[in-house]
């Protein structure tokens, strides 16, 4: 290959810093354990450094701040200048330059000292400083014979600048830049090649069904419109539509149309990436020639986690060391295959030895399709670097949105407890001493907070001010700790997390947070919390949509859709869709028992009324029923007296804290014929994502509104949105309450063949604020007492059974 400098035709951008990573990259992967300065603190100290030295000088034009520079490159056969041949613009900002030497700084923040950077972070620091020098002698320097370098580290921590300086001759640069070129050339022309098999195969893709269900086109036809409008969406698709399908099939047209690059399908649970998964390849079996890969968690992934491998003396993993070395062979090999399976990563990655979790993040910008969890793209703390960039060809598609207001609030709070660090303290005691110190001081400062505060929780609009230090000072012993060995004990990595994400968050507080102290006793021992409590996470998530090209949020339940779209930071330009479902509404009765009081004063008094409607209702036709609760303690209660009274009726328990083996299990036993009756908790993982088709549920009692707990949290969610102008007990209490409802009650029909009924029980229910959010295509009876809901339900059953006739 050859390179030439041209302007003309259109090209693909890179940055210094994405080619550095990608063609120089050498050695070891760097710990997960090193911490690093917040994006904040690293342009502070930018911003320091910079201005510093200019005053130094007085103010010289010869001293410039981030020098902006760029050139473009044609990659073409020395004998065939082909027109077609890629081009690229590589592009950056050098941090600071002086013109006359020349010498060019690129300063690197750190919260360690210098000579505690593992050598291939240093050498791929240098690698973008060898291409800054070779862009800036070719556009700016064009007779200069060498250029000086300058690498410069800042600890944040210690307040200490070290600074290295090379003279680097323009020959030097010219062969380093032509070998990262050509070595990230060959790999793009591979992608390109890639993207034009997709482009080719969508051409002729057909939806990969007989026909479109009812709904399913429109929701096809408004995903299509959106991604090739960038036009955010969000659209109610309730159960039986398809939503997966109705995403993927027209986001690849679009794509096969050359207008994205990339699509990025985020569920909030395992089963929802499954269906993802399951969906493309049914698309691939019609004709779709895509490269995809799952992102799954590191603790299932990972070969130490699983027992494959094991950690040296050191405490470092053999499949990281030398990790970059045996990298390229691997990403072609994965690259090959199209779709990434799990055990084909893991095959490719233990013959390479490589770390299978970050192997799949490696190849996160070159493949077409990504499957993955909320938090790798909204999380502060998880979300991955590649995510974190702008591009305007991937779309964002976000399945069972309805999950997303309280996994953002979660993503972005951070709670810290002074038991937690009593007890890594303990368990560091004798393989960690010095941790052991630092965590005794943590434990200190902790009830030096609450010293002068007189009442046992106290809510504050700042964090305090005097945890920080201490808490880094904690975290750069435990950087020491993982990387000298023996590992950290479950607890101290426990802690280890919790502490990360409270600088974080620390760092990201704002008007839309609030910080809640609270004392407590605990045995001998006094108990502080502090938790930085997110009480709205929209803007965060606004923010993050603007790294890609548009939002689809889509979900089975998203009523009312004002409140999603304020809570989930979608602005005034979103397009809203509402769907009805494609099954008959006569497959299903649904029905408001208003005589039995729920709320949590009168649940004693009732308890007796609600146990006898649960028995007469499931008693009327054999099969699989559950009643779902709001709490444990009155299901505990519900479920022992129905054991009381109705001894031979077999029922099953969801308790607390069960493995997910064991709801397995109780799941498998729906699938044999029989007379059962569930007690399980609304919201849980029993009640959401879960297809219970044909006989695995016939009935279903939704015992509550389902309302959050009036604890402090939720009332000062309320007070935010009461502030904010909406009506604070709907936002904090009354929607994410009746969205449980939804999505239990959505448990019944899951298919064209399923009939059942659906019972909701509370005399709120009959409100007009609750009866507003029914789904337009409900049919709900209002019975006035058992005896008239018994003569729906034996009607209803009837109707069912009768033959269809065929005439």
């Amino acid at each position: 290959m050859t390179l030439a400098k041209s302007s003309l035709a259109k090209r693909r951008k890179v940055s210094v810093t994405d080619l550095a990573n990608f063609a120089c990259r050498q050695g070891d992967l760097s710990p997960d354990a090193v911490v690093g300065p917040s994006a904040r603190e690293g342009m502070r100290a930018h911003k320091a450094l910079q201005g510093q030295r200019k005053r130094t000088h007085g103010e010289p034009e010869w001293l410039v701040a981030e020098f902006a520079v760029n050139f473009d490159y044609d990659f073409s056969d020395e004998t065939n200048d082909e027109p077609n041949a890629l081009k690229l613009r590589v592009g950056g900002r050098i941090d600071l330059v002086d013109t006359r030497a020349p010498r060019l700084t690129e300063i690197k923040t750190t919260l360690v000292p210098a000579t505690e950077i593992p050598d291939a972070q240093r050498a791929l620091q240098w690698a973008q400083l060898y291409l800054y020098g070779y862009i800036y002698a070719q556009q700016q320097a064009p007779s200069a014979g060498a250029i000086e370098l300058e690498l410069v580290h800042i600890n944040i921590r210690a307040q200490t600048q070290e600074s290295d300086l090379r003279l680097v001759s323009v020959g030097d640069l010219n062969e380093f830049a032509d070998r990262a070129l050509t070595v990230y050339a060959q790999w793009i022309q591979l992608i390109q090649e890639r993207k034009q098999q997709l482009v080719n195969s969508t051409k002729e893709l057909e939806f990969p069904f007989a026909r479109f269900r009812d709904g399913q086109r429109d929701m096809a036809v408004a995903v299509y419109r959106s991604a090739r409008d960038a036009t955010p969406l969000l659209c109610e698709a309730p159960t039986g539509i398809g939503k997966t399908m109705s995403s993927l099939y027209p986001a690849l047209k679009v794509m096969g149309e050359n207008e994205l690059h990339q699509l990025v399908y985020l569920s909030a649970k395992v089963s929802g990436q499954r269906s993802a998964s399951e969906a493309i390849d049914k698309l691939c079996r019609a004709g779709l020639n895509a490269t995809v890969i799952s992102i799954r968690s590191k603790e299932l992934t990972c070969f130490c986690s699983n027992g494959r491998c094991e950690r040296d003396a050191n405490n470092r993993c053999p499949m990281t060391l030398g990790f970059f070395d045996r990298l390229p062979q691997a990403q072609e090999e994965l690259l090959s295959l199209g779709v990434i399976k799990g055990d084909s990563l893991d095959e490719v990655a233990w013959e390479h030895q490589l770390c299978p979790f970050r192997l799949a993040l490696q190849l996160l910008p070159w493949v077409q399709i990504v499957i993955a969890d909320y938090n790798y793209v909204f999380d502060p703390l998880v979300r991955l670097a590649h995510f974190s960039a702008s591009n305007k060809s991937r779309v964002l598609l976000v399945d069972e949105a309805h999950n997303l207001v309280d996994r953002s609030r979660s993503m972005f709070s951070a709670e810290l407890s002074r038991l937690m660090c009593m007890v890594s303290a303990e368990e560091s005691r004798q393989s960690q001493p010095l941790l052991a110190v630092q965590l005794d001081k943590l434990s200190k400062r902790l009830m030096s907070v609450v010293s002068d505060k007189n009442e046992m929780e106290v809510v504050t609009t700042e964090p305090p001010t005097s945890l920080l230090k201490t808490i880094n000072l904690v975290l750069e012993q435990m950087s020491v700790a993982i990387a000298q060995g023996p590992s950290l004990g479950k607890r101290t990595t426990e802690l280890w997390k919790a502490l990360c994400r409270y600088v974080v968050i620390a760092d990201l507080f704002s008007d839309r947070h609030r910080c809640i102290v609270s004392m407590s006793k605990v045995g001998n021992r006094r108990e502080v919390r502090v938790v930085l409590f997110c009480l709205d996470a929209s803007k965060a998530l606004a923010s993050s949509y603007q790294s890609f090209r548009v939002p689809v949020i889509f979900s089975a339940t998203l009523r009312p859709a004002s409140f999603y779209q304020d809570t989930l930071g979608l602005g005034s330009e979103v397009s809203t869709v509402q769907l009805a479902s494609p099954f008959s509404a006569h497959k299903c009765l649904r029905a408001v028992v208003d005589w039995v009081d729920t709320r949590y004063r009168y649940r004693q008094s009732s308890l007796s009324d609600l146990v006898a409607l649960i028995h007469e209702c499931t008693d009327k036709r054999a099969g699989n029923y559950i009643v779902f609760f709001p709490s444990y303690a009155y299901l505990e209660q519900a479920h022992g007296l129905f054991n009381q009274l109705y001894p031979e009726q077999l029922t099953w328990v969801q308790a607390r804290g069960q493995a997910r083996s064991h709801h397995e299990q109780l799941l498998a036993q729906l699938d044999t014929a029989g007379h059962r009756v569930g007690f399980a908790i609304q919201g849980g993982v029993l009640g959401e994502g879960i297809d219970y088709r044909g006989d695995r549920l016939i009935g279903t009692i939704v015992v509550g509104t389902g309302l959050p707990g009036a604890d402090r949290q939720s009332e000062l969610i309320s007070e935010h949105f009461t502030n904010a102008g909406h009506n604070g007990y709907d936002f904090a209490y009354r929607y994410p309450g009746f969205t449980r409802v939804l999505q239990t009650a959505g448990r019944v029909i899951r298919s064209e063949s399923d009939t059942g009924f659906v019972l909701l029980v509370d005399h709120r229910f009959r409100q007009r604020q609750y009866r507003q959010l029914f789904p337009s295509d409900w049919v709900v009876k209002y019975p006035g007492n058992l005896k008239q809901l018994e003569g729906e339900i034996d009607l209803f059953w009837k109707t069912r059974d009768q033959p269809v006739s065929t005439e």
